[in-house]
Parts: structure tokens; sequence; C-alpha cells
């Protein structure tokens, strides 16, 4: 059987199985818990390795704030305010 029949979006052998160090570059939302990638990995020296590249296919850019919130929790957290 094939190993694209038992995959998810989102989700990534290579980033969840074959190399677990590569979490500390995947971001996930205190609120919402929605994940992506850290934008640290844009920078030139992280851009070409084989961890980047699974991450851009696989994960959206994510920032977060410094409560650990996306800019969309961040934004609704504002307005209540």
């Amino acid at each position: 059987m094939s190993h694209s029949k038992h995959t998810k979006r989102g989700y990534s052998l290579y980033l969840e199985k074959w190399n677990p160090a590569a979490k500390k570059y995947i971001h996930t939302c205190a609120l919402c818990g929605c994940r992506g990638y850290s934008p640290a990995l844009e920078q030139e020296g992280l851009r070409d390795s084989v961890t980047a590249r699974e991450c851009f296919r696989t994960l959206p850019r994510l920032e977060l704030d410094e409560r650990g919130c996306c800019a969309d929790c961040a934004r609704i957290l504002e307005k209540r305010k």
C-alpha cells in the first residue's frame, strides 16, 4: 500500500517520525491550536535544509505573539478589551 494513502493534509511523515528534532520549528497557537512553521526557518542558513522544505510544503507560516497566540486569536482578544 502506498504511503500517500495514510497521510492527511498538514501531516508529514518526515517531521513527525523521521526527524522529531524539527518540531522546534513548528509553532502551535495556544488558543485555537492551529499549526504552522516558524518564521525563523526562512533565514538563509536554514532555507535549503530538508526540514525547511518539508515545513514549507506541508504547513503555513505562523507567527506567534508573546502570549503564544496567532494573529487571528490576538485580533479577537484585542476586540474583547
